[in-house]
């Protein structure tokens, strides 16, 4: 009885290791697969995170090219909360960044009150696939 549970249990793993395996094969196949340079990072944050000042919202979004190679990515910044209109405030950049580089792009959001805001920034390369994401909040008072 032992012996046919290990056995069982070695069929399942075989059978979701090849399951993946043909997944990736067949996302490779459909012009989706990572290239070995496709590689960046973003990070949004917004401050102050409690704007009682009537101040301008600064954003600040750091990108970072993490490959080898230079890359050409797409920025977008999502702005979201009660006083935007349509429910959405959305922006895109197409950004190349040399190999390493690191770029900081700074907005400025006027000052609303009073509620919560809410950012996020997603780096996608120009084929559409996210490389990186990041989120961060304030509050005009």
């Amino acid at each position: 009885m032992r012996l046919r549970t290990l056995t069982r249990t070695a069929m399942v793993a075989v059978v979701a290791a090849a399951s993946f395996g043909a997944a990736a094969a067949a996302q490779a196949a459909a012009g989706h697969a990572r290239t070995a340079s496709d590689c960046a990072t973003v990070k949004v944050k917004a401050t102050p995170s409690l704007n009682t000042a009537m101040v301008p919202e600064t954003i600040k979004s750091t990108l970072a090219n993490c490959s080898t190679s230079a890359e050409t990515v797409v920025l977008t910044q999502n702005v979201r909360g009660p006083f935007v209109k349509q429910g959405v405030l959305s922006k895109s950049w197409t950004i190349t960044l040399a190999a390493g580089q690191t770029l900081v792009k700074v907005r400025y959001y006027g000052y609303v009150c009073c509620g919560t805001e809410y950012v996020k920034d997603t780096v996608s390369s120009t084929a559409g696939q996210v490389l990186g994401t990041s989120k961060s909040s304030w509050t005009f008072a």
